[in-house]
């Protein structure tokens, strides 16, 4: 198990100690234990002290906004965010040191910063009040005898002066905290909480401590997080133990072997199908999928029928058939669609002419209702969207009619067809439907865009 602690001294060989502004990424470990006042800390010691900081990558940490050979202070801690975030979600683990939050003034491009903006909450809740309350005490009683972490704060009670609490009167903290020491009142000082898929567990501050006890501290630590992550505690055999004979064992290791090789045959299988499978299933994306998930699954879409699509990840949507370009414009609604797609295909047409570029094509693929069942749509597009691609000679493609186009290609469509269903796409106006461009009776071909 790899742990990183930050700006927590905790001298072990499991654990990596940085600071929130010198750390990897917090994504790159199991378990996170964190003192939040470290924060402070590392941006009093750059910002007032002018103390010299370096980033895991080699760059020097200074108060300005990034660059390929600066880290900003605000885009060092920002990135903690979603670097917990994704440990979370992996099933991780982080232990913080309670303290009541507060904010960090003087940041350059980030004004809101504070000693939790790095931390997702369970739904409703937060870490500050009127959740997470300011408080001084030293007294620590056991509610949950069972926790992982029960051990570490009976044993280093004399270690521990929390400094937060947790106000069990809020509906909130009783649905997703688990209470597991209180202060001397009965104050929460040390509870878990489920968060994405992980585990957050606050514990009090513990004291600066140092030689043995501060060794035997951090393996405290390591065991507790172990045990928590559901990790084991058997260490290495050594290097004698596979030369002593048990009756049978060498039978049943060989038979283990086979079993373990047909497993990973299945896996490698089982891989294999669900990529297939994921890429098939993802073309019923382009019926309802709205945003990013709707431009990936109309540029795949569009590649099946044979297009190349030439804009970049992230670019308005452009594709090739032949030597012709369009421009593809996409929108999705809950309700009907309206003109909005039009508008922003005519500029982008336009500003290409005015580039002195000539004139590419125009194809808008639009879903309105689009968690309506396909079959009961009706007039998904306004009036003026469906008039104002016919006078400007731009396609007007709803989604279902581009699955029925997927379903043709994915049925065994050949080059040929495939090509002539490309040209008319490109070449006819207003409102397409699978069925007319499925048709061999060509049409006059349009004489291009006009503005």
């Amino acid at each position: 198990m790899r742990i990183l602690s930050i700006s927590f001294p905790l001298p072990n060989v499991a654990i990596d100690n940085y600071n929130p502004l010198t750390a990897p990424s917090y994504a790159d470990y199991d378990a996170l234990i964190i003192d939040p006042a470290g924060i402070d800390r590392a941006v009093r010691d750059v910002v007032e002290e002018g103390k010299e900081m370096e980033a895991f990558d080699g760059r020097p940490v200074l108060n300005v906004p990034g660059s390929a050979t600066v880290a900003g202070i605000a885009d060092q801690l920002r990135r903690r965010g979603e670097e917990t975030r994704r440990l979370l979600e992996a099933g991780g683990l982080v232990v913080v040191l309670a303290r009541p939050d507060a904010m960090q003034p003087g940041v350059v491009g980030f004004e809101g910063c504070d000693r939790y903006h790095w931390l997702p909450a369970p739904g409703g809740l937060s870490w500050g009040p009127p959740f997470l309350r300011a408080g001084e005490g030293r007294t620590v009683r056991i509610a949950d005898e069972h926790h992982p972490f029960t051990g570490l704060l009976r044993e280093y009670r004399k270690e521990v002066s929390w400094r937060a609490w947790f106000d069990d009167r809020q509906a909130e903290f009783r649905r997703h905290g688990h209470v597991v020491a209180v202060g001397g009142s009965g104050l929460p000082i040390a509870a878990e909480f489920a968060v994405l898929g992980g585990r957050v567990v606050f514990v009090p501050v513990m004291a600066e401590s140092f030689g043995t006890v501060r060794t035997q501290l951090a393996q405290a630590f390591v065991d507790a997080c172990r045990q928590l992550a559901g990790k084991g505690f058997e260490q290495e055999a050594p290097y004698w133990v596979r030369s002593v004979a048990v009756p049978g064992l060498e039978q049943v290791e060989a038979e283990l072997e086979e079993a373990e090789a047909a497993a990973a045959e299945a896996t490698s299988r089982l891989t294999a199908v669900r990529e297939r499978h994921d890429a098939l299933a993802r073309y019923r994306d382009v019926l309802w999928r709205d945003g990013a998930a709707f431009r990936e699954a109309v540029g795949e879409a569009l590649r099946l029928l044979g297009f190349a699509v030439v804009s970049e990840p992230g670019e308005p949507l452009a594709v090739r058939s032949e030597e012709t370009t369009a421009f593809v414009e996409l929108e999705c609604a809950t309700g009907q669609v309206v003109e909005w797609p039009y508008i922003r295909l005519q500029r982008r047409i336009e500003a290409e002419v005015l580039a002195g570029r000539p004139a590419p094509n125009g194809l808008v693929v639009a879903n309105g209702f689009r968690e309506q069942d396909p079959d009961q749509r009706k007039d998904e597009f306004s009036e003026a969207l469906v008039r104002a691609c016919e006078n400007y000679r731009y396609g007007l493609l709803p989604g279902r009619e581009l699955f029925e186009l997927v379903k043709r290609a994915l049925g065994g469509a050949d080059e040929a067809t495939l090509l002539g269903l490309r040209r008319r796409m490109l070449a006819r106006a207003g409102l397409l439907s699978a069925e007319t461009l499925l048709s061999a009776d060509e049409q006059a071909p349009e004489t291009g865009p006009i503005f």
